[in-house]
């Protein structure tokens, strides 16, 4: 028996209940299978649809690897106490150990991001990696909570690349920019998240160093938080099977043979070297003030340690946001004026703010003159960040697209947390030798990165085109 219904989805003909009701549910999850595969392949009509259902699964994606990776900050003074932790070995466990393995297992992740299907990567992933967190709240010494850091580290590093390359194949190269942007954001966001989250357990705790679990007993607080981070992976498993992996665009494939990105790379040297360093320094800037503008803030303008993590706190989270939101807008603008050099030409003026910020920064005014510069500087990180990305892409054939952005994100880690975050450190204790003058040492990193990066860029524009217009 078939039932004629009201066809407010707009379906060709009458169905029955059961296919109608199949109907409604893709439609609900957009991923239109009835409307043939026009969806993954169309990039405009993507995006109007499964598209951005797609990016808002990898956008709480990116939020809780943030949330597994940052939720140790805040445990800190627990873990020494608890596994006799020697402050060094606590410095390991925050960086190094996550850190490395992060780097040493993107490129061989962004290899297979550019062979195999991306989704079931981000699957094992988000398994992998909120597996070891709760491992890390079964650690009883130095050795397992670092190996437990160590699986996340390299856990997580599948999910960039991937998460990058599936929406370059799902949005036009003209379109790609807000969507970029968005996941660009999502790190804010997930970096936020887990100092709120660890913070908010442990208060509801009352300060307590343990609590009554049923069915587990006594349990110290810093396991519980390693628990609560890691628990949610499970449904995030469930909820990224709900897309499909997309079709790879092939319109660059016979362009390059499938083979080496670093051969690849010493091809394009004179593009592509210059350019990572370029958004490198990006990163350096943007860490080497996030990461010590608390502690200037209590050394230079007294303030103490609660006021000034949520000074910087209110201060980087909403001009984050704000910057890589532009950014995308932006980028998705220059792209469609189909001018010469794309997306670069943001870095004839978008660092101007990250210069204008160091130098509020540098000076000893005010507080609330330091505040500003901070805010100028995340904010145009924040731009240049979410830019770089499809502007990478628009210079990378596709089927090189996972290890393009697994090097990038290698070279940010060196640039933000090994050198920018050092530089500030040596320069205040070797050349200004006061702990005071800390922000004097912010400030010069951040003016001569904010410098260098828009020379880098002019420096490969003719070959950049070249490149770009080639793989148009």
């Amino acid at each position: 028996m078939r039932t004629v219904l009201v066809n407010p989805l707009g379906f060709d003909r009458p169905a029955s209940f059961r296919d109608y009701l199949r109907r409604v549910r893709s439609v609900a999850l957009g991923a239109r299978r009835y409307q043939g595969r026009e969806t993954l392949t169309n990039p405009t009509a993507t995006a109007k649809s499964s598209g951005y259902y797609v990016v808002f699964v990898l956008f709480g994606a990116i939020i809780l690897s943030y949330l597994d990776r940052g939720i140790v900050n805040v445990l800190v003074p627990d873990l020494r106490r608890s596994l006799d932790l020697s402050e060094v070995e606590v410095s390991l466990i925050q960086g190094f150990s996550f850190s490395l393995f992060f780097a040493l297992a993107g490129l061989p992740l962004g290899t297979l991001v550019d062979r195999c299907n991306r989704r079931l990567i981000i699957v094992l992933g988000v398994a992998a990696w909120s597996a070891m967190t709760m491992l890390c709240g079964m650690a009883q010494d130095f050795w397992q909570l670092f190996a437990a850091r160590a699986g996340v580290g390299a856990g997580e590093a599948c999910l960039l690349p991937a998460a990058y390359s599936i929406v370059g194949d799902i949005f036009s190269a003209e379109r790609r920019g807000r969507p970029m942007s968005l996941l660009a954001v999502a790190t804010t966001v997930g970096g936020a998240s887990s100092s709120l989250i660890g913070g908010g357990i442990l208060k509801v705790l009352g300060g307590h160093t343990a609590a009554d679990v049923p069915l587990f007993g006594l349990v110290e607080v810093w396991r519980i938080c390693f628990f609560v981070a890691g628990s949610p992976g499970i449904a995030m498993v469930l909820i990224i099977m709900t897309f499909r992996e997309p079709d790879r665009t092939a319109r660059n494939l016979a362009i390059e043979a499938d083979g080496s990105y670093i051969a690849y790379i010493i091809r394009h040297w004179r593009t592509l070297v210059p350019l990572y360093l370029a958004f490198g320094l990006v990163f350096m800037f943007c860490y080497a003030s996030a990461n010590w503008a608390p502690t200037a803030l209590i050394r230079t303008y007294n303030y103490s340690a609660a006021d000034a993590g949520l000074a910087v706190g209110l201060t980087v989270g909403p001009s984050s946001i704000f910057g890589g939101l532009l950014g995308g807008l932006l980028g998705d603008w220059l792209a469609k004026q189909k001018r010469r050099y794309g997306r670069l030409r943001a870095w004839f003026g978008s660092n101007i703010p990250a210069a204008a910020g160091g130098a509020c920064i540098l000076t000893d005014g005010p507080h609330w003159l330091f505040l500003l510069g901070v805010m100028l500087v995340m904010g145009s990180g924040a731009t240049l960040g979410s830019l770089s990305y499809p502007a990478l892409y628009d210079a990378v054939p596709q089927n090189y697209r996972g290890r393009a952005v697994a090097i990038y994100m290698l070279i940010g880690s060196i640039f933000g947390i090994g050198i920018g975050t050092t530089l500030v450190a040596m320069l205040t204790e070797y050349i200004l030798q006061n702990d005071v003058m800390v922000n004097i040492s912010i400030g010069a990193v951040v003016i001569i990165a904010a410098i260098l990066s828009p020379l880098l860029v002019f420096a490969q524009f003719r070959s950049y085109e070249n490149l770009r217009t080639g793989l148009a």
